[in-house]
């Protein structure tokens, strides 16, 4: 039955979607069996080969999440051709955030580790030897982001609290897209960091639970969202639930919105979401905002509703320019005024042009200028010298730059420039290197020569003001304002709620007087590498204001006294739950 078949119209009896953990091992069995014969009959090849033929259509743009609801369902159907009835599960790697490397799945007994070998290649599980033909033949791979280990993922609570906020399509697709999407792919790196990722199973797992983030965000509003889908956060023009699915050319968008009818699936919960839920209760009892969940942000202020139904600063318009795929300098809204950024941006690139860094900047660039004037003319010392020089530029802006922003807007600006403005800083570095050897003089540069460059690069025509505004400018809210304060508001959480956090996961209770604070900690989430940003249509500054804001609310739960993260107390029941 072909994946058109899958949506020609109602459906009286959905099939589950399980959590891979909650399944048998029988029917896990039975599932790494279809998906061995699904690599070996072609079929794998094939949707490897669509993915990457249809790469750029599908990452940066509103059709993401709507793509791979579609992907995932032809997945399914290949696998129900190869076994008919074989459950197709989801990983929920929220569960394994705080520490993914100690989750059953990198065990063999699930979806194998990490690669060996100089290549990589996958060695043992149900997925050991695995040989590849897309996207030129190679063995399966998995090169973990940390050499044994993996970063940290976003946790149930971040996940819950974007869902809460987002009241509309766009803003909840580009907050997983730019957010807790790319944790996943590069935690586990080899293939899933390529184009041709559904070439490891793990994709159709990882995808599974995206797509669940975006199903359990429609059932808190069914009335309207199973039919929602619009261009919010993206830079792209006026979208419709009639576009055409890129890949499937007889599938539209309105086809993928409700998968309770024609694709004919639903998920079944694993429990994180239920947990973080009963969490948030608590804080918003313990806060004074004892709203609910259906009404306010998780923690934070509600959000403004415009007539429409979405937030008071959603944009009435959108312009072409800006970068691809990223939240771009749209059009004020009679409701909210002039770009709240501007000012905060301007005040420091004003600083910037006048020649003003903080006292410790200036020292730093000071020490610099000593550095560079005692250099040799080699190539090797010029480099040096740009590196350097690269890093001090960092420096500059972060404390000029951070210091003039206003103080709700919450964006490490360092983060951001280092991922994408990198590469314009270190040009610059080399042109002043350069003219001074061609001039015939010595390599030592004055502060004066560095704050001009600065300024011309935070102010011409190619600088990053502009590609800030165009970043920040009218970005409707994926995560909620203000939460970091509610939460450091709350003082402690009663052991009670913490018993019921064990007690809806499942999951044996452990004497938290005996773990190790660190372990009770929920971990930073790690910055992404430039590259991946740039290869998915991605903006860098976008995504460094999720990270940031990430971080806060990371700060902010772990104030809380006896406060356990439904990740965290996933991995201290699996490692002190026998005790």
């Amino acid at each position: 039955m072909g994946i058109a078949a899958l949506v020609s119209g109602q459906c009286n009896n959905p099939t589950s979607r399980p959590e891979i953990r909650s399944m048998s091992p029988q029917d896990r069995a039975r599932f790494f069996s279809a998906l061995e014969k699904i690599r070996q009959n072609g079929e794998l090849d094939r949707l490897s080969k669509l993915h990457v033929d249809n790469a750029d259509t599908i990452h940066g743009h509103p059709v993401f999440l709507a793509f791979h609801r579609v992907f995932m369902n032809d997945f399914a159907s290949a696998l129900n051709r190869a076994d008919p009835g074989v459950p197709v599960p989801y990983w929920d790697w929220s569960l394994d955030a705080t520490n993914p490397i100690s989750s059953d799945l990198f065990t063999n007994s699930y979806m194998g580790g990490n690669g060996g070998g100089d290549k990589g290649c996958v060695q043992g599980g149900p997925f050991a030897n695995w040989q590849m033909n897309i996207d030129s033949p190679h063995c399966l791979t998995r090169k973990f982001n940390q050499g044994d280990s993996i970063a940290p993922f976003w946790p149930p609570e971040a996940l819950l609290s974007m869902q809460q906020t987002c009241s509309q399509y766009g803003a909840l697709s580009s907050g997983i897209e730019n957010g807790c999407h790319g944790a996943v792919h590069l935690g586990i790196s080899g293939d899933m960091s390529t184009m041709f990722a559904p070439n490891d199973p793990f994709f159709f797992l990882h995808h599974g639970m995206v797509d669940k983030l975006w199903y359990d965000w429609q059932m808190m509003n069914p009335d309207t969202r199973f039919q929602m889908y619009d261009n919010v956060n993206y830079n792209d023009p006026a979208v419709s639930a009639d576009d055409t699915i890129p890949g499937y050319p007889n599938m539209h968008v309105k086809d993928a919105l409700d998968p309770r009818n024609g694709l004919c699936y639903v998920y079944v919960k694993s429990g994180s979401s239920e947990a973080a839920k009963r969490l948030m209760q608590e804080v918003n009892r313990k806060s004074g905002q004892n709203n609910g969940p259906s009404s306010t942000p998780t923690g934070g202020a509600p959000t403004p509703k415009s007539s429409d139904g979405g937030p008071s600063n959603a944009p009435n318009s959108m312009t072409s320019d800006g970068p691809s795929g990223a939240p771009n300098s749209m059009a004020p809204n009679s409701a909210t005024g002039s770009n709240n950024a501007s000012p905060g941006i301007g005040a420091a690139a004003t600083a910037a042009g006048n020649g003003v860094p903080s006292a410790d900047s200036a020292a730093k660039l000071n020490e610099l200028t000593s550095q560079v004037s005692r250099l040799g003319g080699n190539g090797n010392d010029r480099a040096g010298a740009s590196a350097a020089l690269h890093d001090q530029q960092v420096d500059f802006l972060q404390n000029v730059l951070v210091n003039g922003m206003t103080p709700n807007h919450g964006l490490d600006m360092a983060s951001a420039f280092m991922n994408r403005h990198n590469r314009f800083l270190h040009r610059h570095a080399n042109a002043l290197l350069m003219r001074r050897e061609q001039q015939g003089e010595t390599p030592g540069m004055g502060l004066g020569d560095i704050l001009t460059g600065l300024t011309s690069g935070l102010l011409g025509k190619d600088g990053v003001v502009g590609h800030l505004l165009q970043g920040l400018g009218h970005v409707v809210e994926v995560l909620p304002q203000g939460l970091t304060e509610t939460l450091k508001a709350v003082g402690s959480i009663a052991e009670d709620v913490t018993d019921d956090v064990f007690n809806i996961l499942n999951l044996p209770k452990v004497d938290l007087s005996k773990v190790p604070e660190k372990e009770r900690q929920i971990p930073y989430v790690a910055m992404l590498p430039d590259w991946w940003y740039e290869h998915n249509n991605l903006n860098a500054t976008y995504a460094a204001q999720l990270h940031n804001q990430i971080h806060d609310m990371i700060d902010g739960y772990n104030s809380i006294q006896g406060y356990v993260s439904p990740a965290t107390a996933h991995y201290l029941a699996k490692k002190y739950g026998s005790q």
